[in-house]
């Protein structure tokens, strides 16, 4: 687990979250476009945020970016979520990245459920290491601007 105790420790914390923060901003930067992109429709809107979690095993700071959407007469939201986050534990971090629709009707190539549309998980990895792996991860989201058209969604 990060101890924060030691000034190695303090160090690694601050690394954590400056690298969170900027990885957080170009997922931001990267769905925001998508969301100008595509036309989730009328209601729909896009969420950032950053978790913070506490888990048996240790904590965990997740980036989730969900566009929530209509079915045409439909008033239940559906989902477009893109994440990844570290979980810090004492056998070594964590880091996973997903994307994942929920869907509360069929839409586009997907029938109505949840589908995982891609998902990494890496695991005992030194924080440095999981560091550099979440940046992969986070580019790889990033690359992945054609989910919207798989849903369906015609652009602007």
């Amino acid at each position: 687990m990060l101890n924060v105790t030691g000034s190695d420790g303090a160090e690694s914390a601050a690394l954590l979250l400056t690298t969170m923060h900027r990885l957080h901003k170009q997922l931001n930067d990267f769905a925001s476009r998508l969301y100008a992109a595509y036309d989730f429709g009328d209601g729909s809107g896009l969420v950032p945020a950053i978790l913070i979690e506490m888990h048996p095993a240790g904590p965990e700071l997740r980036l989730r970016h969900r566009f929530g959407f209509f079915a045409e007469g439909d008033s239940d939201v559906s989902e477009l979520r893109f994440s990844a986050g570290a979980t810090i534990t004492s056998a070594g971090s964590i880091v996973e990245a997903m994307v994942d629709v929920d869907l509360e009707r069929p839409r586009g190539e997907f029938d109505s459920g949840v589908h995982a549309l891609y998902f990494e998980r890496i695991d005992q990895l030194s924080l440095m290491d999981a560091l550099s792996h979440l940046e992969e991860q986070v580019t790889t989201l990033c690359t992945m601007g054609a989910v919207p058209s798989r849903l369906g969604f015609d652009t602007r």
